[in-house]
């Protein structure tokens, strides 16, 4: 979305996998300049070479998303053990923290000011069974999004969250796109737009706020999530 608009991108990822290769050729496609990175930014020395990196290739850095989640089962409460609480918090907090520190760095040496946006979640805001470890983290970004604000007031940084409600992100066929959205039918009668979410809303929050149109929002977590908040948790049956 950002390159469709214009944007020069990098792309990173912890592996070379093919959703990593379908977004390079989508934005190759659109003939904008971009840089490929493979990093685990939850270690600091990986983090680093990717910036780094970009920074050969690009020269300067706008706009930062942060996006990256440690994917696994989240385990009930009385389960949890310090290896997962490490990974999930590693790879969706600490690596969310210290990519911006590091972006906003570059942004302020610029002087020209510049845009961070982090993914968060509905998590952030209401408890899910087995979802202790993810919620907290999530949290811990939208308040991240308030002292950032702050912190950065003075180099024109503006930061924010986009927390994305019920998202098809599932990896599908060209075959099988016709059905994105219709994974959660449980949840629809919670959902005011009766739909599921597609990758294409997150990406449009995104937009909006890398862009002159969000100028004017700063240290706010915008949720997307088609009014699901505003009503009941659905059950999965």
């Amino acid at each position: 979305k950002l390159a469709s608009a214009g944007a020069d991108v990098g792309i990173n990822d912890i592996e070379r996998d093919d959703e990593a290769e379908r977004t390079m050729a989508a934005v190759a496609r659109l003939d904008r300049k971009f840089s490929w990175h493979q990093a685990d930014i939850g270690d600091s020395t990986q983090r680093e070479q990717m910036f780094d990196e970009f920074l050969d290739v690009h020269g300067r850095i706008d706009i930062l998303v942060n996006n990256a989640v440690g994917s696994r089962p989240s385990p009930h409460f009385l389960e949890i053990d310090e290896e997962y609480w490490d990974h999930l918090t590693r790879h969706a907090l600490k690596g969310y923290v210290f990519c911006s520190q590091r972006a906003a760095k570059e942004m302020a040496r610029q002087g020209d000011g510049g845009k961070i946006v982090s993914i968060s979640s509905v998590h952030s805001y209401r408890a899910w069974p087995h979802d202790a470890v993810y919620g907290i983290v999530k949290a811990g970004l939208n308040r991240m999004a308030l002292s950032l604000a702050v912190d950065l007031a003075d180099y024109n940084i503006n930061v924010n969250c986009v927390a994305p409600g019920y998202i098809d992100s599932r990896v599908l066929t060209l075959e099988e796109e016709n059905t994105r959205g219709d994974h959660v039918p449980y949840a629809i009668p919670s959902i005011p737009s009766r739909r599921g979410g597609v990758p294409a809303d997150i990406a449009n929050a995104v937009l909006f706020l890398s862009s002159p149109m969000g100028s004017y929002v700063n240290g706010q977590t915008i949720t997307v999530d088609g009014g699901f908040l505003s009503g009941g948790t659905p059950t999965e049956d």
